[in-house]
């Protein structure tokens, strides 16, 4: 069977995993949340045309071979079904053709994959905001005097110490992301390529106050401590929720 052996059991198992993705995709629209809604909505819709995009190149293949084999179907084919070819000739495609243009060249794979990380990219974006805004919603009231406190961090790092700088603050803003009273928090790099912002929302003061005596926070301390060329600037303001809500769109 050759490699044919490896797409038959690989159909099966794409059978059996579009029946499941099509149960979750029921549950879902039965009682899922807008976002978890247009998400799903989204991977079906990407499912239906990487699906088709192959059972195209499939028939293109099948197609070729059934002119391979029975020439006399593109014989018979009448004058005016062929325009643009002379003497009635056959407009399909050579089997070898065919073949080739299924399978596609490197540079087209390597584009097309692209594509679709980037579509990927700015849909996370596009949900993170959405997500965002949503838990906003649900977490302050509605009263004007609600506020979240913003605190920015600006540091500046040396160039050989930049490595482990940036490790531990993968580390650092993962811990604190998965912190109840830290509403949202980012990180942004300067163009000079050395000096990084941290943006963090906490919802009090005190809040914020009993984050920087967490192993986390101290931790990322002592790293700083060996790695940044100069003392780090950090300032907080209170930001009215309202704000947040209204700057979204």
């Amino acid at each position: 069977m050759g490699d044919y052996e490896d797409v038959l059991a690989s159909l099966e198992m794409l059978n059996l995993s579009i029946l499941k993705a099509m149960d979750y995709t029921k549950r879902v629209y039965e009682s899922g949340s807008n976002v978890d809604q247009f998400v799903t909505r989204f991977l079906l819709k990407e499912t239906a045309n990487q699906t088709q995009s192959l059972l195209s190149s499939v028939e293109s293949a099948v197609d070729a071979i059934d002119e391979q084999t029975n020439p006399a179907r593109c014989a018979h084919s009448s004058p005016s079904s062929s325009t643009g070819h002379s003497g009635g000739a056959c407009r399909c495609p050579s089997l070898h053709h065919c073949l080739w243009l299924c399978a596609g060249s490197p540079d087209t794979k390597a584009e097309g994959l692209e594509g679709q990380i980037n579509r990927l990219a700015k849909l996370i974006g596009k949900l993170e905001d959405k997500t965002l805004w949503f838990d906003l919603h649900q977490r302050l009231s509605d009263s004007e005097s609600t506020y979240l406190l913003l605190v920015r961090n600006e540091m500046t790092v040396s160039h050989k110490h930049l490595g482990e700088f940036c490790s531990s603050l993968k580390q650092y803003l993962k811990s604190v992301a998965g912190e109840r009273d830290c509403f949202h928090v980012t990180a942004v790099k300067l163009p000079d390529g050395v000096t990084f912002i941290i943006y963090e929302f906490w919802e009090t003061e005190e809040d914020w106050k009993r984050h920087l005596q967490s192993a986390t926070c101290k931790g990322f301390q002592h790293v700083k401590v060996d790695t940044l060329s100069q003392p780090e600037a950090i300032s907080s303001v209170a930001v009215p929720a309202a704000w947040c809500t209204l700057s979204r769109e």
